[in-house]
């Protein structure tokens, strides 16, 4: 048993790198033959190892220490993903939905915890409402360095989430948030500040949790 074992693994070393080859190359051709937006669909199915090379293939800039989960979402990506650009060591969850009618740009070492949305326009569709108090419009969201994102936040279009932020579990973002600002809440609001210090002196314990995991329920429910 243990021989099959370690035969098998021998034989899913060369078997993934050809599988990614293959999918990249599948990828390229329904973005040429159908558009982005049906090439974008493989992501939500692609296994673990083929989203980054999936990914660039379609135009995004990703770092390759990035950690990315299963199971995104992007709409509106007609010509491939390349208003998207996370930085070095972030984290993406799962079931991410990424609106790319304006960029997208995530700094170094953010966190985006599962379910989280990033919406960059608004569109009421054939409403009368569209010519009047809410016209199509689209502004592109960024997320600064250290920052971040607790699970099924929505980012609404044109915000600023500064560095070393943290947004709450389910908090809707509507403006900007400051560097080291704790928001949360529908809209969400500062609930605190945390000090200069935090990214400085903060240190891992075997179980993970630093110095400053004294915040709420709310932003604790956040993980990723």
């Amino acid at each position: 048993m243990r021989l099959l074992w370690y035969l098998a693994g021998l034989y899913r070393v060369p078997w993934r790198a050809l599988t990614v080859l293959l999918t990249v190359a599948y990828a390229r051709w329904i973005r040429a033959v159908w558009g982005g937006e049906d090439a974008a669909l493989l992501l939500t199915r692609a296994r673990k190892h083929d989203i980054k090379p999936l990914m660039r293939s379609l135009g995004a800039q990703v770092a390759t220490d990035a950690d990315i989960e299963t199971h995104m979402i992007f709409h509106n990506v007609p010509q491939g993903l390349g208003r998207l650009r996370i930085g070095q060591a972030c984290h993406i969850g799962k079931n991410v939905f990424f609106d790319l009618s304006a960029p997208i740009t995530l700094g170094d070492r953010v966190t985006v915890s599962m379910r989280v949305q990033f919406i960059t326009h608004i569109d009421v569709g054939r409403s009368r409402l569209g010519t009047t108090a809410f016209p199509p419009r689209h502004s592109a969201i960024s997320v600064d360095d250290d920052a971040y994102i607790g699970v099924a936040a929505t980012l609404l279009m044109g915000v600023h989430i500064g560095r070393a932020a943290v947004v709450a579990a389910g908090a809707v973002v509507t403006e900007d948030v400051p560097d080291l600002a704790v928001v949360g809440g529908v809209p969400a609001r500062v609930l605190r500040m945390l000090p200069e210090s935090t990214l400085g002196t903060s240190h891992r314990t075997d179980k993970g949790r630093t110095d400053h995991d004294d915040a709420d329920t709310s932003i604790q429910a956040g993980s990723r």
